[in-house]
């Protein structure tokens, strides 16, 4: 008796400092699993959903942490191209997106060595497989620099000039239009995605330009107001009536409202979808879509809508939106979620990470009345550690090193040490396992909760959680898509919490100036994604050997919670 008795003492005591070592609970697992079950009980199917979509990305838009040889190409060729030590490191340091690549190399330099990006990184072999492996969309981000006319006058369309460094002048349009055939011959949609805009919509290197700490460009003169207008003209032009495996058109992506004024994101909506009115066939099928900017689920439901009217009558130009076919249906939400860049986002221990998953989804369900809504980017990462995710140089909150490579600064601890940036087959039993959950989660969910989702991203080179091919490769993504091993398709469901879209506080206050900070309780980004909450715990190691670590507040809950179980078993014993 006095050894069972101590044996249960012992457990409790574990239980209380590494409750993540068992992952989750049979109880954690039970509940989760009755919360699908209304997804798919009594025949509950979403007659919504239509997308289950990939992204090419990394490709006509780079981003570093897709694809690094390419950026690292470019700082040797930087440094073959000088014998000054001085100069050299200057422009090695310098070389953190797709504009100060093209800066440093020249257009030249610049443009040989994007070209042979473009045409071995995406290829027809990879539309073929992305429609074998059950995928029905591609979404192709793009940056504005593709409609660059003459760069030695820096020209874009319309005559208008504008100052950047990009290489354009039709390299990508070419392979963008390759790749559309490529989804007509393999039978697959197309979403254009508008990636980045003149001057940066959000200072992210996806976007073409890293800008973390100023203000930004876009919207913020007349000059970039004016290009943007015509690209999108130019587009609308394009593709509303060329292609039936073209569905939608994105027109800015992950525009961020923190530090650019929503009202400007939106009226900058507006006027594109004016432009879209006036240039679509109202027989074809083709969605006008815009992305949340960063603003809560649900925050978009009155907007683009007619039976609101007072709400888009404050903005200018929406009178004349054609009210013969216009209705709200036509305008899709494109909502992102990632659950790693907030320190308590990453310390989330499973149970909760998959609840916020499906609070997520169901507050999307919400808005499907008013307009459809996608998830048009998630991944399978649980960690920010993905070499340069955060951008090249920058490091990775999971292990505190972000905070020595940014002006941000936390008064959280490091979660763990990282690992998850090493190959899968490196990975212990445990994290894979996560992942797997993490993913089918998400799948069931938006599946049944949205209009569809769109994985990010088909491939990259080495940041694993974020690779489609390398995840589906190491059994951690459902093949087929819907094949899952947790969460069986004929059980399932969760209570529907509103979370917001991407959350700003993935800005932390600066150490340098209150006014670089963002706070918000509201919304997350590829730099910044969604909101989560739960105990603050790390159980990953670079030798598969656990780290435990405790955080904050909760260490005083745990003291708490010991002492009574003490109390309790000198009681037993």
């Amino acid at each position: 008796m006095y050894t069972s008795n101590l044996v249960t003492f012992l457990f409790a005591i574990l239980w209380v400092f590494v409750p993540h070592v068992f992952a989750l609970t049979d109880i954690e697992y039970s509940v989760l699993q009755k919360r699908f079950d209304s997804y798919y009980s009594n025949n509950n199917t979403n007659e919504n959903i239509s997308v289950r979509g990939i992204t090419v990305g990394g490709w006509l838009v780079t981003e570093p942490y897709i694809t690094p040889s390419l950026y690292n190409h470019a700082t040797q060729m930087m440094s073959n191209s000088t014998h000054n030590t001085t100069l050299y490191n200057v422009f090695n340091s310098s070389i953190i997106d797709e504009y100060t690549l093209c800066k440093a190399l020249g257009y030249d330099n610049a443009k040989s060595l994007l070209e042979e990006h473009f045409q071995t990184w995406i290829t027809e072999t990879d539309f073929e497989q992305i429609a074998a492996d059950g995928f029905n969309l591609v979404r192709i981000p793009i940056g504005y620099w593709a409609w660059k006319q003459n760069h030695t006058i820096n020209e874009y369309i319309d005559g208008i000039t504008f100052e950047d460094p990009y290489v354009g002048e039709g390299l990508q349009l070419y392979y963008l239009n390759q790749a559309i055939g490529w989804a007509e011959k393999y039978g697959l949609n197309v979403w254009i995605d508008l990636h980045g805009a003149p001057g940066s919509q959000n200072g992210f290197d996806n976007s073409g330009q890293r800008n973390f700490y100023d203000d930004l460009g876009w919207l913020n003169d007349y000059s970039t107001t004016n290009l943007t207008m015509s690209v999108w003209s130019k587009m609308f032009d394009t593709f509303l009536n060329s292609s039936d495996s073209i569905v939608g058109i994105e027109v800015m992506n992950e525009p961020l409202s923190s530090k650019i004024d929503i009202w400007n994101i939106t009226q900058a909506y507006y006027n594109a979808f004016n432009l879209f009115q006036e240039r679509e066939d109202p027989n074809k099928n083709i969605t006008f879509i815009i992305h949340d900017a960063f603003e809560g689920n649900g925050y978009w439901n009155l907007e683009f809508n007619p039976q609101y009217r007072n709400v888009s009558d404050q903005y200018e130009n929406t009178q004349n939106l054609n009210k013969t076919y216009y209705n709200s249906q036509q305008i899709l939400i494109d909502h992102h979620h990632y659950e790693v860049f907030t320190d308590w986002q990453l310390a989330n221990n499973q149970f909760n990470r998959l609840m916020d998953v499906i609070n997520f989804g169901e507050s999307i369900n919400k808005e499907l009345p008013y307009h459809p809504a996608v998830v048009g980017e998630w991944s399978g990462a649980i960690t920010d550690c993905a070499t340069w995710l955060n951008g090249v140089g920058v490091g990775s909150r999971y292990d505190g090193s972000y905070y020595n490579t940014t002006r941000y600064s936390t008064d959280d601890l490091p979660v763990g040490k990282c690992y998850s940036q090493n190959p899968i087959e490196q990975w212990n039993e445990t994290y894979k396992r996560d992942v797997r959950q993490f993913i089918e989660a998400q799948i069931a969910t938006y599946d049944k909760q949205t209009t569809g989702w769109i994985f990010w991203n088909w491939k990259t080179e080495d940041a694993y959680e974020w690779d489609y091919k390398q995840l589906k490769e190491a059994e951690l993504f459902p093949s087929p898509l819907t094949n899952f091993t947790y969460f069986n398709k004929n059980n399932g469901k969760m209570n529907a919490d509103v979370s917001s879209s991407l959350s700003r506080e993935a800005y932390p206050i600066t150490s340098s100036s209150s006014s670089s900070s963002i706070v918000s309780s509201g919304t997350s980004s590829k730099n910044s994604k969604n909101i989560g909450s739960g105990p603050l715990y790390n159980h990953y190691s670079t030798n598969n050997n656990p780290i435990w670590s405790l955080q904050g507040a909760k260490w005083l809950s745990n003291v708490t919670v010991l002492l009574l179980s003490i109390v309790i078993a000198a009681h037993i014993l």
